[in-house]
């Protein structure tokens, strides 16, 4: 597997753990009444704003012991792994581009989704937590996508 491919399968990892864990706090504390959802747009607001900077976080630490780990593990194998990480050529940017946008038409459908939801008389709560799901899945497919591109090329 190359830097890039691990780096990806890092990413998917661990936007899946922390928005699994995340979201496992928020409930916990909304099933014990810690959070008021009188005003559910206040309610929804503040949990994104809050997800945002601690997923930011987590992801650059994350990155960080990632980077570590895999110099650790190429310096032991003899090879040099500075090389294969500050090389960006054009099939990189490209790879980049292509699955940046095939995920930016699935988080369109799915915030279509969440909009349809509204149409059948549910709850607000669930156009937030497809919103969130469908950023989820735009993530995951995303890195999935470079993935593949890297392996088969584009």
């Amino acid at each position: 597997m190359t830097y890039n491919e691990k780096k990806s399968l890092t990413n998917i990892v661990s936007s899946v753990l922390i928005t699994t864990i995340y979201a496992i706090i928020i409930y916990q504390k909304y099933l014990n009444g810690v959070l008021d959802d009188t005003n559910i747009f206040k309610f929804w607001a503040i949990i994104i704003l809050i997800f945002i900077p601690i997923s930011i976080v987590a992801r650059i630490i994350i990155m960080i012991i990632f980077h570590i780990l895999e110099s650790i593990v190429q310096t032991a194998k003899g090879n040099d792994i500075e090389d294969e990480m500050d090389i960006v050529d054009e099939r990189d940017k490209f790879i980049q581009v292509k699955a940046s946008a095939t995920s930016m038409y699935i988080f369109g459908l799915g915030f279509v989704l969440a909009l349809v939801t509204q149409l059948f008389d549910v709850s607000n709560h669930i156009f937030f937590i497809v919103l969130m799901i469908a950023g989820l899945i735009t993530d995951i497919v995303s890195e999935s996508l470079m993935i593949r591109y890297y392996r088969r090329g584009v």
